[in-house]
């Protein structure tokens, strides 16, 4: 068992940003528009700080930050 994990406190939004931003090389694009799929808590950090489009995919209609949700079947 590797007991050398790193574990670092960087948001999923930091993650999204990071990801479209540097890796893909979007930074001078003005017409890419992310959407998150997410279906718990841990994703509202991303629906609030996307700029794009959130979505919620849950069981049953709850408060949430996502742009859109849809129902989990």
């Amino acid at each position: 068992m590797n007991t050398n994990r790193k574990f670092c406190s960087v948001s999923v939004h930091e993650h999204i940003y990071f990801l479209t931003k540097q890796t893909l090389g979007l930074s001078s694009c003005n017409d890419v528009l992310p959407i998150y799929v997410g279906d718990d808590r841990t994703d509202e950090d991303a629906f609030k700080g996307n700029r794009g489009y959130g979505i919620l995919v849950t069981p049953a209609p709850k408060e949430s930050s996502a742009y859109y949700s849809l129902r989990d079947p």
